[in-house]
């Protein structure tokens, strides 16, 4: 559906309502819709603004791969409406929210200034189904006990194991150039070495040490769970270690990708982000090629996602028709591993800002609630993004500048539970699966989650490709990968919740040394 209008004030309200209306039809969130509006609408004004209410401007409803988009398209001088040229962050903000799904994305083409408004459907409970899949699993596999030996071995060898072995090198076909597309166009997203400042390289900072210094102990406080088979070498080699960080330095830049090296990956993307930062417009048509090539990875990646309930129910069938099944026993250290993980993290963040900043804890506690409680019930960030934001500001006293750059920039690269996530997995399968351990595998586990951890894509699915990349890097049978796909919808809850939890007490932290926290605001009380 194409459309000519003016920009008058009477076009823009009808533009805007058409939006609402049409996005709801389609089963978009309905805060995401109420959020696309007021975006439509705040465009619309700027434009009319810039050129008048007599300039004209065309609006376009596209399908592609079942996602509708909204296209405006306004012919004239080049005109940014999201660059309001008061902060230095605000090419930041406009690159990170973008590539999260939440916020429009401009470019000017042929003289045109077009915008888009791409909105995610809203999707079934991906725990529902996982919860189908695995009882219709464990249904099926009672039955097929009664067939015949000869069914059960061709179900399993000749069409189970097919589908599963498939599945697994599809992941691993994705893992790499989606690793390396969300780092690189991370970093490029910043937008130029000036915009970082003085906010910027003390955040970044900040959300690395972090992560490595809670990482540690929510480590140690469940490592005791775990029976680990030591390895040859048991003593402490430190030329073995001294070689492993050598070899994150790649011979070319090819070979990371050819043997699916994910350190040598990272590493790659980061000299290749930092690189087109620094050029700036000189590298635009590498900057653009991957930003497009990030967003049909990312795309690629979520229509394979809506597979894994089907893989998982395959899998486990699987397992039960080749008496495998016992592998799921020893799992719920898994879980257990990652709450106790988990209330370390919660832990030292509450007890940081409520000792240095002189908050009681039930009051902080209550300002953070809903976020947190949003994030653990839709494992998803994105959801919680405007119920965070206003907690920040409102709430919790941060300066907006921190709130707007802090938010978005941390929901992408702060994600400490996903770190304690991936080493509670890697150490419940290296101890399924008899791997052996040794101080160096001990070295590899801990820098590899908190890498996979800040190179994890935001988007549904994106931990997927990092478990292959994890399970190969340590070594750990890729037979693992069933089990923890399985118990991985119900851990993204928790992590995702922590991961905000965590971002919002760092975020008080960083404003308070940067004086830039209202500290009454943040020690009243919240009204009812």
């Amino acid at each position: 559906m194409t459309e000519k209008l003016k920009l008058s004030n009477e076009n823009i309200a009808q533009v805007s309502g058409l939006a609402e209306k049409n996005f709801g039809e389609w089963g978009v969130d309905a805060r995401n819709i109420l959020q696309i509006r007021l975006a439509v609408e705040e465009t619309l004004l700027k434009y009319q603004e810039a050129f008048g209410a007599e300039a004209v401007f065309i609006q376009k409803y596209t399908r592609r791969f079942k996602r509708i988009r909204l296209e405006l398209s306004i012919a004239g001088e080049r005109f940014d409406p999201f660059d309001t040229g008061e902060e230095e962050q605000s090419q930041v903000l406009r690159g990170l929210l973008a590539n999260m799904g939440v916020g429009p994305a401009w470019q000017y083409k042929n003289g045109e200034n077009l915008i888009l408004f791409t909105p995610k459907k809203k999707k079934r409970s991906q725990m529902a189904s996982m919860v189908l899949s695995v009882v219709l699993a464990f249904l099926c596999g009672g039955l097929c006990r009664f067939l015949p030996e000869g069914i059960r071995g061709f179900l399993v060898n000749e069409l189970i194991g097919p589908v599963f072995n498939r599945f697994m090198e599809l992941l691993s076909a994705i893992a790499g150039p989606m690793v390396f597309l969300s780092v690189a166009w991370g970093i490029y997203s910043i937008g130029d070495m000036a915009a970082m400042g003085r906010i910027g390289k003390r955040m970044i900072g900040r959300f690395m040490l972090m992560t490595f210094l809670l990482t540690l102990p929510a480590c140690a406080a469940f490592m005791p769970l775990f029976s680990l088979k030591a390895g040859e070498g048991g003593m402490f080699d430190f030329s073995e270690l001294f070689q492993m960080v050598l070899d994150i330095v790649p011979g070319n830049f090819f070979t990371p990708f050819t043997e699916g090296n994910p350190l040598q990956i990272i590493f790659v993307a980061v000299l290749i982000g930092i690189a087109m930062l620094m050029l700036g417009s000189k590298a635009t048509v590498a900057a653009a090629f991957v930003e497009q090539s990030n967003y049909i990875v990312q795309l690629i990646m979520e229509a394979v996602t809506s597979f894994v309930p089907m893989f998982v129910f395959g899998s486990i069938l699987n397992m039960i028709l080749g008496n495998d099944f016992s592998v799921f026993l020893p799992a719920y250290k898994l879980v257990l591993a990652m709450l106790i993980g988990d209330a370390v993290l919660l832990a030292a963040y509450l007890m940081l800002v409520c000792i240095r900043r002189k908050v009681h804890p039930l009051v902080l506690l209550k300002k953070m609630m809903p976020t947190f409680l949003i994030a653990l019930t839709t494992a998803s960030s994105s959801a919680a993004f405007g119920v965070n934001m206003e907690c920040c500001e409102k709430d919790l006293g941060i300066d907006k500048r921190i709130v707007n750059f802090g938010v978005s920039l941390g929901q992408v690269i702060f994600m400490p539970g996903v770190s304690v996530m991936f080493l509670a997995v890697g150490f419940c399968m290296a101890e399924i699966y008899g791997v052996a351990v040794s101080p160096v595998w001990l070295a590899t586990a801990f820098l590899i989650a908190i890498v996979l951890a800040v190179a994890a894509p935001p988007i549904p699915g994106g931990a997927l490709t990092c478990y292959t990349i994890l399970f190969v890097q340590l070594k750990i049978p890729m037979d693992a990968i069933a089990v923890t796909i399985a118990l991985n919808v119900v851990l993204e809850f928790a992590a995702t919740a922590v991961n905000l939890f965590c971002l919002q007490t760092e975020l008080v932290e960083l404003a308070a040394d940067l004086d830039m926290l209202d500290l009454k605001r943040l020690r009243e009380k919240k009204c009812a």
